[in-house]
């Protein structure tokens, strides 16, 4: 007797579900036929064609934004493939002012050994131990340096200042590759 009471009061259920469920989809309904056809705004709305050009645009300035360069040059400068006299020179320059170059060591009036190093147009004096742009000086002799720099040592000779020679000016060679 007592399973048919169960069984009842799931049908009961189930239907007042289901006039929920009806009740709430006509309200839904009805609220959406409030809502007209066309809106009071389409007369200031955009076209598609626009609307997919603003996209468009909107695109390539995310792109853009996005684009790294990793060319030292103007990409927009006409002549690049042929470079002139002055743009080797200038080339030219640039390689010697960024190169980490030994100039001479010497030996102080203590007896210390220091090294003078050319980079980036100054001139640094160093000891075994002090650190110049980021290199810690490990040894010097008579004609070399060893320094620590990105987890490696290195050694460096002295050496003259490089200089470009006239025939390498008018010819248009040079050490550095021309594209």
């Amino acid at each position: 007797m007592q399973f048919r009471f169960v069984k009842d009061l799931a049908i009961a259920l189930i239907v007042i579900a289901l006039l929920v469920l009806a009740i709430r989809l006509y309200t839904v309904r009805s609220a959406g036929e409030k809502i007209p056809q066309k809106s009071i705004y389409t007369k200031e709305s955009v076209s598609d064609t626009l609307l997919n050009r603003i996209k468009t645009i909107e695109n390539s300035i995310q792109d853009r934004k996005m684009f790294t360069f990793n060319i030292t040059r103007d990409p927009l400068r006409q002549g690049n493939i042929i470079k002139d006299r002055l743009d080797r020179e200038k080339e030219f320059a640039d390689m010697v002012r960024n190169t980490f170059r030994l100039s001479t060591t010497a030996i102080d009036e203590n007896g210390n050994k220091v090294a003078y190093v050319e980079y980036l147009d100054r001139v640094f004096g160093g000891k075994v131990g002090d650190v110049i742009e980021g290199r810690r000086i490990t040894a010097i002799t008579d004609k070399s340096m060893t320094y620590y720099y990105g987890g490696g040592y290195v050694t460096t000779y002295v050496q003259a200042r490089p200089q470009l020679s006239p025939e390498e000016q008018a010819a248009g060679q040079s050490n550095l590759d021309n594209y």
